[in-house]
Formats: structure tokens, sequence, C-alpha cells
């Protein structure tokens, strides 16, 4: 059944104001990084040299998640993690472990950690997997602020828009979380796809079990079955130990393919073999590995055309679309722009510290009249420099700087706005690359910045500038993706 769905998406990325990390290790010189790389983003951090002062510190005051090291002196890890109360406020726990006790983090992973980092490893990387950790507790905590939804469960939803669009949408949801099939979300990017994956996650009763999300375009083709089934040490060239793949991590509860389009044939084959048996092998093993999971696909391309041109296998996609959502562009929900437009400065405002500010009839008629080619994501941007930027006590439509927005024009127009600079500076130079190569790649933002030479870190902080600066970067990544 194809439900056609106005879905009013809010926004799941959020600051860290409040999240409170403990970090465990019997290293000092590793402890204090991290807790300096959590504060210096926003996080609340403790530290802990061992299990023992872990256990006290948790019992002093509430944490959301545990950074810790498997072995060390005294009370280790793993004792640590048998040795928590198991109630709601117990914190989740991701592992930090040396070469060679890989196995030893797998088995932590069966006793209720969510994830686990070899030694030596990227901080960037492993507070990734932290941010992806506590985004769903994020996203509910967050939801109690929303506005205009009667809920329909027995907890807040995460999706914001008008009542009578959110009330199809979750009975939908409710009627397929108890069951294990795989749902196919499609719509252009900035739409919300991969909040509704999480809904759906949260909604079922694998809520409490791991919900892995993999970003296809940003695995090398030749690299994804690797990423995403594992593999046996001597598999290939560089290959020194066994790996578990994002399968192994998500059984039992949700994997979300966002943007499964880009994937390779040949992975595409051992997915469709993944899907029809339930089990898979690593790269190079024998052994094989049962799953019982839900599997949640997404994609902003027309995936018709996609199976036509022959770069996507056709008895996959319709394994894949059982249940299909197809989620609309924002210019065509337009009845929840006022309800998004009011949770986006109410939370931004409280994210800034300023007082509550309301939007005037005029400012909201501009914005109801806008196309918004970047979705709900490009009005959370322009809400967001609205609250930012504003110096009365109210925003009119000024304050939202609309005329700096692409919309109305064509691709290549708006293209050429934004990457132009009139001033040939090194400044405007530099941008001009960098938003030349997100359209090489396809808004791929870790191939960008793997091309350019800088981190995935560096060139978020780039981007963040130039919304600063009025241009509409999520707009030229929706063209780019397209």
């Amino acid at each position: 059944m194809k439900s056609r769905l106005d879905l009013p998406a809010a926004q799941h990325e959020r600051t860290h104001r409040g999240r409170r990390l403990l970090v465990v290790d019997d290293h000092a010189s590793i402890r204090e990084l991290l807790a300096t790389w959590a504060r210096n983003h926003g996080y609340e951090a403790g530290t802990a040299a061992d299990g023992a002062e872990a256990l006290a510190a948790i019992e002093r005051e509430p944490y959301d998640l545990v950074i810790s090291d498997v072995r060390m002196p005294g009370l280790g890890g793993m004792d640590l993690l048998r040795r928590m109360p198991r109630t709601a406020a117990t914190p989740a726990v991701v592992f930090i472990t040396a070469f060679g006790t890989v196995d030893e983090a797998v088995a932590a992973l069966h006793a209720g950690a969510i994830d686990y980092v070899t030694k030596p490893f990227n901080v960037e990387e492993l507070f990734a997997r932290v941010e992806s950790a506590l985004a769903p507790a994020a996203a509910v905590e967050s939801a109690a602020a929303h506005v205009g939804f009667e809920p329909l469960h027995d907890r807040p939803g995460l999706l914001v828009g008008a009542p009578e669009n959110l009330r199809g949408l979750y009975g939908l949801l409710d009627q397929v979380a108890p069951s294990r099939c795989t749902v196919f979300i499609s719509g252009p990017s900035g739409v919300g796809k991969e909040l509704v994956a999480t809904e759906l996650h949260l909604r079922s009763n694998r809520a409490t079990k791991p919900f892995v999300r993999v970003n296809c375009p940003a695995i090398p083709k030749e690299l994804q079955e690797s990423e995403l089934f594992g593999h046996e040490k001597g598999a290939f060239t560089g290959a020194n130990r066994r790996r578990e793949g994002k399968f192994f991590h998500a059984n039992g509860g949700t994997i979300l393919l966002d943007e499964i389009s880009e994937t390779s044939l040949a992975f595409q084959s051992k997915l469709l073999r993944v899907l029809q048996e339930r089990e898979y092998e690593r790269v190079g093993g024998n052994d094989t590995i049962r799953l019982d999971l839900r599997l949640v696909a997404t994609s902003n391309r027309n995936m018709a055309e996609v199976v036509a041109q022959g770069k996507f296998r056709e008895d996959l996609f319709y394994r894949l679309n059982v249940v299909p959502i197809e989620v609309q562009p924002l210019a065509r929900r337009r009845d929840d722009i006022p309800y998004l437009v009011e949770h986006f400065v109410r939370r931004f405002c409280d994210e800034n510290a300023r007082p509550p500010l309301a939007v005037t009839d005029a400012a909201m008629a501009a914005l109801l009249e806008r196309p918004w080619s970047g979705n709900v994501r490009q009005l959370q941007n322009v809400c967001e420099r609205a609250v930012v930027l504003a110096r009365g006590t109210g925003l009119d439509r000024d304050d939202f700087l609309l005329h700096l927005e692409i919309d109305g024009r064509a691709p290549a127009a708006a293209t050429a706005t934004v990457t132009e600079s009139p001033e040939k500076t090194v400044a405007g130079m530099e941008r001009q690359l960098i938003l030349r190569m997100l359209r090489e790649t396809r808004a791929n933002r870790t191939e960008a910045a793997r091309r350019l030479g800088i981190s995935v870190r560096t060139l978020r902080n780039k981007l963040n500038e130039y919304r600063a600066l009025g241009v509409d970067v999520d707009g030229l990544l929706a063209h780019a993706a397209q």
C-alpha cells in the first residue's frame, strides 16, 4: 500500500547543552583529552580512573553516556557495565579498546554496550558515534516542546506539524512498528526521512535495542561490503584483524541504510540474500551469522529511473519496498510551516539564552510564500539565523533575510549566486573551491573533505561560517545531491 504522506519533520540535530558524559580510562592523558574535547563541544564531562570510581560517580549524579576503556587495573570496563544498575536512568556505554581486544568489545555489545572504538582512535570519529548514540534520547527529550501535536502513542512523538497531517503518519507507523517488515522512505533532501525512521524504531518493540544509521554515499563502494558485513583477518590487504560490520552491531534492533541508491551492485546482491535468508557471512569468512533486525532504507532519487539505468537491482528494490512512505517536500505541505516556525524559533531562543520571540503575521505570510527548495532543513536554518540576529522583541519579515535565499531561481543561477565572489580574496576563492567540490561529489561531505585535504569537522565549520554570511548552503547541497 503506497502512502503519500505530508510529513511534518522536525530536525533532530541539537546542541549538547546538558548532555553529561563520564570518561573512564586509567591513562590520565586520554581521560583529559576526551573530557576537554567534550567540554569544548558543549557537553558536561566528568572523569574516572577505573570502574570503581565510575560507579561512585554514577551513584552521585546522573550521566547520559559513559565512554570507558575495557581493560583497566582494578574494576575494568566489562565489570563496570555488569554492575551498573539497570534502570531508566542508566547511562549508555561506549567502549574504547586497545588493539587485540576486539573480541572482548564484541562480547560487551551483547552485554549491553552500544558501540566500541579501537585505539588508537580518531576523536572526531569517536564523538560522531557518541552523538549518534545520544540522538534518539535527545529527540525524545525535545519532543515535549513540540507544538501542535496530540500524542497518539504512549510517549511524545518526534515530528512537528499540523495535527491532521501527523495523525495519518503515526497511524501507519503504529501499524508497522510491531512487525519486522522492511520500510522504504523516499523524498527529497531535507524533509526528515531519517527522523521518520527514528520514530519508527522508537515506537517498536526494538526501541531499547541498537539503532544503527549508515550513510551509504559516505562509504566508498569498494568498501561497502566490508563496512556493512564485516571481514575476516587476511580477507584483503590491510585486514590485519577481524572486524564486525554494521549489521552485526544492529542485530536485534534497526538498521537505516540512508541513500541506498548509492550502493554498489555487488553489495546489493549480498543485501538481497540478507533480506531473503536473514543471514550473511563476513567478507573472506565462512561462518554464517543469523540476523534479527528491521531494515529501513531511504533515497532522495527516483528509484524507478535508477533501476531502469541498471544502477540498482529491481528484485532488491521490490524486497525493500514492502511498506513505502513518500515524504512530501515542504512546498506541498504548507500548513505545517507555522508549526515548524514556532518550534524552531522557540528552540533557538532557548539554545541562545534569548527571551521568547513572537513571529509577526507579515513574517509568517512571507515564509508561507517561499518555495523552500531545501525543505525543512532550509526553514530551520532561516529560523536560526533570524533568532541569532534579532534585535527587537519580535521577528518581522525583514528579520528572516529571505532576500538571501536562492528559492525561485533556476538551479544553475542559484549555484552561480552562492559560489562566485565579486571579491578576489583568499576567503572568497576558498569558498568557491569548497562549494564546487561539494557539487562535484554530489554533496558527499566526507568525500569532499578528503579531496580538499581537510577534516570533515573543518568542512562543517566552514559551511556554518557560510550560513552565517547568508549563503544558502543547504539549498546548494540539496541541488548537488539530486
